[in-house]
C-alpha cells in the first residue's frame, strides 16, 4: 500500500510553461480519465473517507482505491484491470456508480525527490499538482519549484470538490458536465 501526500496549485497558462522547463527527461502528456463511483452520489468521499475509481491512462486501466488519512495524506491501492467497462461493472457489483469524471492531459515528471503533475483539465483549466512521500527535503524542495515556477496562489481542493462547486454554482456547467459524464461512461462501456 501506498501512501501519498499531495498538494495542487491552479495556475496561468505563464507558470505552467514555466513549470514544463524542470522536466528534463522530456516526458509526453498523456490522456488520464478517471471515472469516480460511490454509493453517495457527490457525498460518496465524505461518508465514506474513500475514493472509488477507474483511471484509464493511455492505453492502461485501473480500479483504484484511495482511502483518506486523517492528516490529508491517502493510503492508495490499484490493481489492473482490462478495460475502463470490466472496473465500472466490478464497481456496480459492489453497489457503487459513476458520479464524477476528470479528464485531463497529464505531464509527469520528477523534480528532485517530488513527483510533480502538471494537468490540463477538461472543464477546469491548468494544475500543477505536487506528491511527496516521506523525503527529509519535501517541504524544502516544494518551496524551491513553486518560487522557480512562480506558484503563488494557494492550494486548491480536489479536483472533484472544485467541479461539485462549480455544478453548485453555475447551471450552465452543471448542464455541460452532465452530459459529458454520460459520454464518457457511455465512451467507456464501448
Amino acid at each position: 500500500m501506498e501512501i501519498e501526500k499531495e498538494v495542487r496549485y491552479q495556475v496561468d497558462d505563464h507558470t505552467f510553461e514555466l513549470a514544463k522547463k524542470f522536466n528534463m527527461i522530456n516526458a509526453r502528456p498523456i490522456t488520464v480519465i478517471d471515472i469516480t463511483c460511490g454509493a453517495f452520489g457527490k457525498e460518496s468521499m465524505q461518508k465514506t473517507g474513500r475514493v472509488f475509481r477507474v483511471r484509464k491512462k493511455g492505453s492502461k486501466c485501473t480500479i483504484e482505491i484511495k482511502k483518506r488519512n486523517d492528516d490529508g495524506s491517502w493510503f492508495e491501492e490499484c490493481i489492473p484491470v482490462e478495460n475502463q467497462n470490466k472496473g465500472i461493472n466490478f464497481f456496480a457489483l459492489s453497489g457503487l456508480y459513476p458520479y464524477l469524471y476528470i479528464s485531463r492531459e497529464r505531464l509527469s515528471f520528477k523534480y528532485k525527490s517530488l513527483k510533480v503533475e502538471m494537468d490540463d483539465v477538461e472543464m477546469l483549466g491548468k494544475f500543477i499538482e505536487i506528491e511527496y512521500q516521506d523525503s527529509n527535503n519535501a517541504e524544502a524542495e516544494l518551496e524551491e519549484f513553486k518560487k522557480a515556477c512562480n506558484i503563488t496562489s494557494e492550494p486548491v481542493a480536489l479536483y472533484g470538490t472544485l467541479i461539485f462547486e462549480k455544478q453548485n454554482n453555475d447551471s450552465q456547467f452543471n448542464k455541460e458536465y452532465e452530459k459529458r459524464l454520460e459520454e464518457i461512461v457511455e465512451n467507456a462501456k464501448s
